[in-house]
C-alpha cells in the first residue's frame, strides 16, 4: 500500500485523479468511503477525470459510458468492459491504496460449448449484427454460461463501431480490420456459432424457427432481433448510376472512400448529423463538398435555429457549401454519376454522391409479430415483444421511455438495450430505464446531447452557440427534457445524471448553474 493523498483533500462527494505507478488513478469519496479505480474509460480509454460522481456512479464525460466506483462494473454502455479496482486504506488521515488493481475487467468466462454447437438448434438466437448484438452476448454470459448462441450478421465482419465509419472509416483514419469490438476468435470462445455474410430470410416467432439465406432453417429457445435500420434511398431519375453511396456499413464507408481524393467532387444529399459527418470526413481526404437538404435551416427542428446555424458555420468554415432549402431531382452521367440537378434547375457537378436521409426499421422479414405504423417493434420495459420468448433492441424497438414511447436511433442506446436484452434472456428481470445519449463530431467540435426532445416549448442557452461553450436546455414548462452540450463535456455528463435521477434544479436556476 502507497500513501497518495490526505483524507482531508477529499471530501465526500469530490473526485481527484492522482498518478501512481504505470496507472492514472481516480479516488472517490462517496459518504465517507474512499475507492479507487484505473482512471481509463473502458470505451476508448478516455481519462475519467472530469467524470460526473452520483453515489456509487460515475459518467464518462465523453460518451457517457457508466461504472459502479465500488467494483468497476460497466453499469451503461458504451464499451463492453469495466474498469480496474485498487484496494483502499485510510490510515492515520491518510489514503492508501495497493500498488496494482485487485480487479481487472474481464471478459466472460468461456464454458463447455462444442457439443451443443451447429445441430441446427440453438438456446439463444441473435439476429444482426451491430453493437446490441455485441452487447446481447455478454448480457447473456452474465447469467448462462453454457448455452448455445448463433449469431446472424448479413456483414463479413463480426460486430463493430459503427460510429467510426462516418468519421474515422471515412477520413482515412481507420480501416475495416479496425472496426470490430471483438474477433472471431471471441466469439468461438464463449460458445457463439457466428454466421457472417448470412441474411435471416424469415424469422417465425410462433414456431421458432429461422429461414436462412442459402436454404437451411435453424430453430432456437429465445430471440433477440437487433436488424436495425436499412438506409432510405431517393426514387428519382438515375438513382441506379455508380458512385451513388448510402453511409450505413462498413463496405458503404471503404467504397465511397475510395472514390474520393484531392478535389473529388461529393454532392452529399441530407442535412443529418450522419451526413455532415461524412461531409467532414471525406473533405479530410481531399474533396470538394456541396451539402444539399430541404431544410432553410440545419437542425432547425430538433436542435433550434442558433444551434443550427452554428453547426452549418463550422463546416462553411472548413469549405462546405451548401443548398439548403433544395432538393435533389435527378441524378445524371453514362455509367457512374456526374452531376445533381436539384430542383430549381441548377446542376451540381458529382463524382460521387452520398445519400443520407435517414433510416426505415429492418423488420420485413418477420412471421407472426405486427410492427408499429414506422416497421418497428413494440416492446415492455425489460425490452420484450408480445410474442413468448422474443426480445428486440436497438433502431428497431419501441420501447416505454420517460418522455413517452420512443424508438431511439443512437448507439448507445443500442448497445445498453442489447445488454439488458441478453440478461432478460437468460433469465433476469431487468428493466431499461437508461437516459438516452448520443455524440457527433461536426468539423472538431464535438456535440453531446442527453435526453429526448421530439417536442419542446422553449429553449434556454446558457452561452451561446459560435461564441464559445454552451449549453441548450430544450424545456417542455417546468421539465427539461434534454441538453445539448459544446466544449461542457464535464458539465453535459453531470447534468444526464440529474436527469436520470430526477434531480434537476428549478428552471430559472438553469443558467449559471455549478453542476459539479
Amino acid at each position: 500500500m502507497t500513501s497518495v493523498l490526505k483524507l482531508s483533500n477529499l471530501p465526500a462527494g469530490d473526485s481527484h485523479q492522482i498518478d501512481h505507478g504505470d496507472y492514472k488513478v481516480l479516488l472517490t469519496n462517496v459518504e465517507g468511503t474512499v475507492y479507487a479505480v484505473e482512471s481509463k474509460c473502458s470505451h476508448f480509454g478516455l481519462p475519467l477525470e472530469k467524470a460526473a460522481l452520483n453515489g456509487h456512479r460515475l459518467r464518462c464525460p465523453f460518451h457517457h459510458a457508466c461504472f459502479d466506483v465500488r467494483n468497476g462494473q460497466q453499469l451503461e454502455a458504451p464499451g463492453l468492459d469495466g474498469i480496474a479496482t485498487f484496494g483502499v486504506e485510510i490510515i492515520d488521515g491518510d489514503i492508501h491504496i495497493s500498488e496494482e488493481p485487485i480487479t481487472k475487467p474481464e471478459a466472460p468466462a468461456t464454458g463447455d460449448f462444442a457439443h451443443k454447437l451447429d445441430d441446427g438448434h440453438y438456446g439463444y438466437a441473435i439476429v444482426g449484427g451491430g453493437v446490441a448484438a455485441a452487447n446481447a452476448v455478454y448480457g447473456i454470459r452474465e447469467h448462462d454460461a453454457t448455452g448455445s448462441i448463433v449469431l446472424i450478421t448479413r456483414e463479413d465482419l463480426p460486430p463493430y463501431d459503427r460510429t467510426h465509419v462516418s468519421k474515422a472509416l471515412l477520413d482515412g483514419g481507420k480501416d475495416l480490420s479496425d472496426l470490430p469490438l471483438h474477433s472471431e476468435a471471441f466469439y468461438r470462445g464463449q460458445g457463439v456459432s457466428l454466421m457472417e455474410k448470412t441474411t435471416a430470410e424469415e424469422v417465425d416467432v410462433a414456431n421458432k424457427t429461422i429461414a436462412l439465406s442459402g436454404g437451411k432453417t435453424i430453430s432456437y429457445d429465445k430471440i433477440l432481433l437487433a436488424t436495425g435500420g436499412e438506409p432510405r434511398k431517393l426514387d428519382i431519375p438515375g438513382s441506379e448510376l455508380d458512385n451513388i453511396f448510402t453511409i450505413r456499413n462498413a463496405r458503404d464507408g471503404m467504397a465511397a472512400r475510395n472514390q474520393v481524393s484531392e478535389g473529388t467532387k461529393v454532392v452529399i444529399i441530407g442535412g443529418s448529423f450522419i451526413g455532415l459527418e461524412a461531409a467532414m470526413s471525406l473533405g479530410k481526404q481531399g474533396g470538394d463538398i456541396t451539402v444539399v437538404a430541404p431544410e432553410e435551416v440545419l437542425f432547425k427542428g430538433p436542435f433550434g435555429e442558433k444551434v443550427g446555424k452554428y453547426v452549418q458555420q463550422l463546416h462553411e468554415e472548413a469549405g462546405v457549401s451548401f443548398r439548403l432549402g433544395r432538393k435533389s431531382s435527378a441524378f445524371t452521367g453514362k455509367g457512374k454519376v456526374s452531376s445533381v440537378t436539384l430542383d430549381n434547375g441548377e446542376e451540381l457537378p458529382a463524382d460521387v454522391v452520398v445519400v443520407g436521409i435517414g433510416v426505415r426499421p429492418v423488420t420485413n422479414y418477420l412471421r407472426g409479430l405486427a410492427g408499429t405504423a414506422d416497421g418497428g417493434l413494440k416492446v415492455d420495459n425489460h425490452l420484450a415483444c408480445n410474442v413468448a420468448d422474443t426480445w428486440a433492441a436497438g433502431d428497431i424497438a419501441c420501447y416505454p421511455d420517460r418522455e413517452g414511447a420512443a424508438r431511439i436511433e443512437h448507439w448507445k442506446v443500442a448497445a445498453q438495450q442489447g445488454r439488458v436484452a441478453g440478461r432478460n434472456m437468460a433469465g433476469a428481470a431487468v428493466p431499461y430505464t437508461m437516459l438516452p445519449f448520443f455524440w457527433s463530431n461536426q468539423q472538431g467540435v464535438n456535440f453531446r446531447y442527453a435526453g429526448h426532445a421530439t417536442e419542446y416549448d422553449n429553449i434556454l442557452f446558457d452561452g451561446t452557440p459560435g461564441e464559445g461553450p454552451f449549453l441548450a436546455f430544450y424545456l417542455m414548462g417546468k421539465h427539461v427534457q434534454a441538453v445539448l452540450g459544446v466544449k461542457r463535456d464535464a458539465d453535459v455528463a453531470a447534468i444526464a445524471e440529474r436527469m436520470s435521477h430526477r434531480e434537476m434544479p428549478d428552471n430559472d436556476d438553469l443558467r449559471g448553474f455549478n453542476w459539479r
